[in-house]
């Protein structure tokens, strides 16, 4: 899937990459390329600049790119990393922040020379600075986007989680010191040239940060691994960010471009990261009260002053109640020896004890209670930071280790076919599952999995590792073909012969594609519709084995990707899948004996990416996507009525899984459910008791595989 490379993977709902440039010498030089992530790959994106409009980006705190991409910018969500390329220093700046969804023309005239035309730069979201940072020159973070090059200067903006988590990764923190907020975001939004923007608070596809998809050929937002992106600068954020986006904000708006400047609210310690000062409100309180002092202060010194020239011309009247508490601020008494200046010298004394002692109390509780709050947001901040390294070193820790159980994994199952004994042989019927995606990594494993004992034999694996393939069985071997590794779509076709335990290269398919349907019929192999990343195909090839190659059989009605499809009653059904621009609830027959495909009554919703059964007399089309969501639901189809009804639905909504027939009962496992996660489940359907939960785990998360029953 990685950007650039020889073979585009295909993106359902997006069935040509746009390739167009634009230039706009203000700004930078675009190519509408896009690699049209889904909103659960999304992890993050890079917009850009040049010198001359840096400025406005950041003082605005609003980036945008051309139209073209907003077929991903519109999947930006508030709380998603952000990143500023400087086309003029070939320079990545960041962390910054989206504090709004993407949207179209939030300023019409942002970067258009003083507003006097509408802007070139339309797909916009407005930011804010998560963790100021030194730029990262193009030759640090370029391998780590490696993927994303198409040309030697020009990158895909998209980024999918590993890479924002290893671009992140680069960027070192930067001093941050105290002054004006200069970004008000505010004033930007009361702008007549700007749209007001309400942010709904956290929805539930703002966890974006969910399972890697190495394939992507869906347009909704599934994902393969349940992996999520741990933000260095926001733990536990995700909860509650709403309850605090005004003091984060307030917090974020930092002078990007003035390392060396202040910023109220912050301060800088040795660990050159920024710190939270006590709250405005208790930093408030606290220079008033000692403003009010320094004036009680100064007026004391005034009236004492005016006590002590009243004594000079008048020491045989005594001295007024103010002058005596006012002469506890004098620092300085009159030096009098005279009996009769005695009187007045005790009670300047006694007003300058009482006065300081109370004033010294004050301000000692005030200071105090400074050094306390800072000690303790000193402390706060230290802590937070480790916790920051912590997280950040468990994530790279759980990531090895499942790099490490997939090599064991894979290990193991290419050693099986010496160990012997049950290895090499399976006795009686058992549910073959071959290839797919368990957590992040593609498969070339076969296993054969028996539901009665819930044992999984791995047996000799596949060559190639490959998923989103088609399987059929013919003579006794099992043949698998299409599909892809995550980077190309395949045209290899293998067959796997059970008495020898393995596997031997095939007849090639036509064309190479991935996401079709296959099945058998008249002893003859049927690979029906699929996608090659630039089309949908509605094409159907057969493989004879008396030819000993793939020819072309009669072409479906509509285009299909990632349709389902099953033989029944001497004729081919197919249901389902996307044709380019939507899901379908169509279904097809092909009978040899008419020759030609034939509309059937179309299902009650959309699926695609689904599985299709024969169980008793009837056709069973079980869960999938119907482009919004994954669904939970069964439909029947009954050639005698030629019509569909609604059938029991199973407990996990969920697509992407692989359905099998073995002993009148329905098994529907593995795929992945509607909040991204691959599953292991196993389901279980009785036309008596309906459905019910497995208690099989041997299988474990498995989705995008292929399995037959023999």
């Amino acid at each position: 899937m990685g950007a650039g490379r020889k073979t585009e993977t295909f993106y359902a709902g997006t069935p040509n990459t746009a390739m167009q440039t634009q230039t706009n010498s203000s700004y930078g030089t675009y190519s509408n390329a896009v690699r049209n992530l889904r909103e659960d790959e999304l992890g993050g994106v890079i917009f850009g600049c040049k010198n001359n409009t840096m400025n406005e980006c950041l003082s605005k705190q609003l980036f945008g790119l051309p139209s073209g991409h907003f077929t991903y910018v519109k999947n930006v969500k508030p709380g998603m990393p952000l990143f500023l390329f400087n086309y003029s220093d070939r320079k990545m700046h960041g962390i910054f922040e989206a504090v709004c969804a993407g949207q179209l023309n939030i300023d019409q005239f942002a970067w258009s020379d003083g507003g006097r035309i509408k802007t070139q730069f339309p797909a916009q979201v407005l930011i804010s600075m998560k963790t100021q940072c030194y730029p990262v020159p193009e030759s640090h973070f370029k391998s780590v986007i490696s993927d994303n090059y198409y040309r030697p200067r020009h990158f895909y903006f998209e980024l999918d989680h590993a890479q924002t988590r290893a671009l992140i990764s680069l960027f070192k923190p930067a001093p941050v010191h105290d002054v004006t907020n200069k970004w008000d975001t505010s004033r930007y939004l009361q702008s007549p040239t700007t749209k007001a923007y309400h942010n709904p608070g956290p929805t539930k596809s703002e966890s974006y940060a969910k399972d890697l998809d190495p394939f992507g050929v869906s347009s909704e937002s599934h994902c393969i691994a349940p992996y999520k992106l741990v933000d260095p600068d926001d733990e536990c954020a995700s909860a509650s960010r709403t309850s605090t986006s005004h003091l984060d904000e307030e917090y974020s708006n930092r002078d990007y471009l003035d390392p060396a400047a202040t910023k109220e609210g912050t301060e800088s310690v040795n660990d050159d990261y920024p710190h939270i000062n006590p709250p405005y409100e208790e930093q408030h309180d606290t220079v008033a009260v000692r403003q009010k002092l320094q004036q009680l202060f100064v007026s004391r010194q005034q009236e004492v002053q005016s006590s002590m020239d009243t004594v000079d011309y008048a020491s045989d009247k005594s001295m007024p109640q103010e002058a005596q508490f006012g002469a506890a601020l004098t620092t300085d008494p009159p030096d009098s020896t005279s009996k009769d200046d005695a009187p007045i010298e005790d009670l300047t004394s006694l007003g300058q004890c009482h006065g300081n002692a109370e004033l010294l109390h004050i301000i000692n509780e005030l200071s105090k209670r400074t050094q306390a709050i800072e000690k303790k947001l000193v402390e706060s901040d230290k802590e937070k930071l480790f916790l920051r390294e912590s997280v950040k070193d468990t994530e790279s820790r759980v990531q090895q280790l499942e790099y490490q159980f997939e090599k064991l994994q894979l290990n193991y199952n290419s050693l099986a076919p010496l160990l012997g004994g049950p290895h090499d042989n399976v006795e009686g019927p058992s549910v073959f599952l071959l290839g797919g995606y368990r957590g992040s990594t593609c498969l070339s494993s076969l296993d054969a999995f028996c539901p009665r004992t819930d044992i999984l034999v791995p047996l000799c694996p596949m060559r190639s590792a490959r998923a989103y393939a088609a399987v059929s069985a013919l003579n006794d071997r099992i043949y698998i073909f299409g599909g892809g590794n995550g980077s190309s779509w395949f045209h290899s076709v293998e067959c796997y012969s059970r008495e020898r335990n393995r596997w031997m290269t095939c007849p090639r398919l036509k064309h190479a594609k991935g996401s079709l349907a296959g099945t058998m019929l008249n002893d003859k192999i049927f690979a029906i519709g699929g996608g090659d990343g630039s089309a949908v195909f509605s094409e159907v090839e057969m493989f004879d084995p008396a030819l000993g190659r793939w020819i072309d059989s009669l072409s479906m009605r509509q285009n299909r990707f990632a349709p389902a499809a099953a033989a029944f009653n001497s004729a081919l059904y197919v249901t389902g899948g996307y044709d380019g621009n939507m899901y379908l609830q169509s279904a097809e027959r092909y009978d040899p004996r008419e020759g030609f495909w034939a509309l059937l009554p179309s299902m009650s919703v959309r699926r695609g990416s689904h599985s299709v059964a024969v169980l008793g007399e009837a056709l069973y089309a079980v869960g999938g996507y119907d482009g919004s969501n994954r669904i939970s639901t069964v439909e029947i189809f009954d050639p005698r009525t030629n019509s569909w009804r609604i059938g029991s639905p199973f407990s996990i909504a969920r697509g992407y899984g692989c359905a099998v027939i073995m002993d009148d009962n329905l098994f529907y496992i593995g795929g992945v459910n509607d909040a991204g996660e691959t599953v292991d489940t196993v389901e279980v359907y009785n036309e008596r008791q309906g459905w019910s939960i497995s208690g099989c785990r041997s299988v474990g998360r498995r989705a995008f595989a292929c399995a037959i029953a023999i």
